[in-house]
């Protein structure tokens, strides 16, 4: 059963082949793995991090094959297995919860499960959740507006949430907004939403231009391609010339 003699290894090599994209391989790994797993009684908290590492995977694997029925139930057990996770660590070492995968990234993954199989509202109801408990979050609000449509009237959320990353920033030869504490998500979505929006809230016209003006300045060279990155490497800088006084 591909070494399953060696769980650690087996996830990291469910890992590598997933980044591969042999998802066939993958899903029949994951699927042995995690039942292996959860046929287990009393699983201590080591086994159960790799039980909900492994159904992540499970879970995206199978919405990437389109088993949109599977991944779903692979997303409900997810869902009951981290809380278990989650209620173990916090009885024997509460200090560990930090370091579990925010609860709000596995939201967003169960998420993007119900958008993928066209269960829109049931995959807001998730992008919500993700988004009140990380305030800013562009990706949940995008996600949110995509799957709602242009009509949305989050657009003026998004908006505000755009507002609040700052500047854009030019990275690898892509313009993205990178928020404080939570994940960079390219411009081009962003923009999409804000620049379509049927209600033409002047929040989403307001912000859609100042991201075009400062893709604009970054090309042009009249701002850095960070600003944040230039402003703190500007504070190190001395202020005084070191033989000025000499």
């Amino acid at each position: 059963m591909f070494g399953m003699s060696d769980p650690n290894q087996t996830l990291s090599q469910m890992i590598r082949y997933f980044e591969e994209q042999r998802y066939e391989m993958v899903e029949v790994m994951s699927s042995e793995f995690t039942a292996m797993l959860l046929s287990q009684k009393g699983r201590d908290a080591a086994t159960q991090t790799l039980l909900v590492k492994g159904l992540r995977i499970l879970t995206e694997v199978l919405s990437q094959r389109k088993k949109h029925n599977l991944a779903i139930k692979a997303a409900s057990v997810l869902q009951r297995e981290r809380k278990k996770l989650e209620k173990i660590l916090l009885q024997s070492a509460p200090q560990l919860l930090q370091k579990i995968t925010p609860l709000e990234e596995d939201l967003m993954r169960i998420g993007d499960v119900y958008a993928a199989c066209g269960k829109s509202r049931k995959a807001v109801k998730f992008f919500l959740r993700a988004h009140k408990i990380k305030p800013g979050n562009i990706v949940a609000m995008l996600s949110v507006c995509q799957s709602e449509g242009h009509a949305t009237k989050r657009s003026k959320t998004l908006a505000k949430d755009t507002e609040i990353a700052g500047p854009v920033i030019l990275e690898n030869g892509q313009y993205w907004l990178k928020p404080e504490g939570n994940r960079a998500v390219q411009i081009d979505p962003v923009l999409s939403v804000l620049e379509s929006c049927a209600h033409g809230y002047p929040e989403c016209v307001e912000q859609s231009r100042r991201i075009r003006q400062e893709c604009s300045d970054i090309s042009e060279g009249i701002t850095a391609a960070n600003v944040r990155l230039q402003s703190a490497m500007d504070t190190l800088k001395p202020k005084h010339d070191y033989y000025e006084y000499s």
